[in-house]
């Protein structure tokens, strides 16, 4: 697989979200410079990022929507089943549930959920039965299952990512406030709403500074 540079690679995922509603309203063809404009980039950037698509792009390229959304699956993987298990069935994981767009974007399938409350466990979320915590090393065997989603208080979050990493998980998404550690062949995402919200805080008043000078 290429290696693409985190800042294209965040902006891939951009463009095809972008692409996919232009193929909704019937949009055929794109032009770099269209994309530029409605996604607040360079033609530069459009240029370095498309240059992972097609070799010897131009600046004045104009693209077929669904051919440019096709290369863009298959460098990021996309037309690939990808199927994930949850550890904790609070709140948040009821959330994750309720978002279509991972199986229909993202082609992400939560097949079981887990948790160590006793009083849950048998229920549903999301046409999801919840698991007792103790019977996730044999499921994501069993199934292999390659994600593991982390949505637990911070306290059990790094006991959880030893047993995923233990029963065959290559990939961990934490959501929990825990700073965890995994193998280096392991990829971790850390998606803290707490610090993702002080991060847009402190934005805030950044620009709210630079607008008073």
């Amino acid at each position: 697989m290429i290696s693409i540079p985190k800042k294209s690679l965040k902006r891939l995922v951009h463009y095809h979200y972008y692409l996919k509603e232009l193929a909704g309203r019937h949009r055929d063809f794109v032009s770099n410079q269209r994309l530029a404009s409605d996604l607040n980039l360079t033609i530069d950037q459009v240029k370095e990022d498309l240059g992972y698509l097609y070799e010897n792009i131009g600046i004045s390229e104009i693209h077929s929507v669904d051919i440019l959304i096709k290369r863009m699956e298959e460098l990021l993987g996309k037309n690939n089943e990808k199927f994930a298990v949850i550890a904790g069935a609070g709140n948040l994981c009821r959330a994750l549930m309720s978002y279509h767009g991972f199986k229909n974007s993202f082609g992400l399938e939560i097949l079981s959920l887990f948790d160590i409350d006793d009083r849950i466990t048998g229920q549903t979320i999301g046409g999801r039965e919840i698991f007792h915590i103790d019977h996730m090393e044999d499921i994501i065997k069993r199934m292999g299952v390659k994600i593991g989603i982390i949505t637990t208080p911070p306290e059990p979050a790094q006991s959880l990512a030893n047993r995923m990493v233990e029963s065959g998980i290559t990939a961990i998404w934490n959501f929990s406030l825990a700073v965890i550690k995994v193998p280096a062949d392991v990829a971790l995402q850390n998606s803290s709403l707490y610090s993702d919200f002080l991060n847009l805080t402190h934005k805030m008043y950044e620009y709210d500074a630079q607008q008073q000078t």
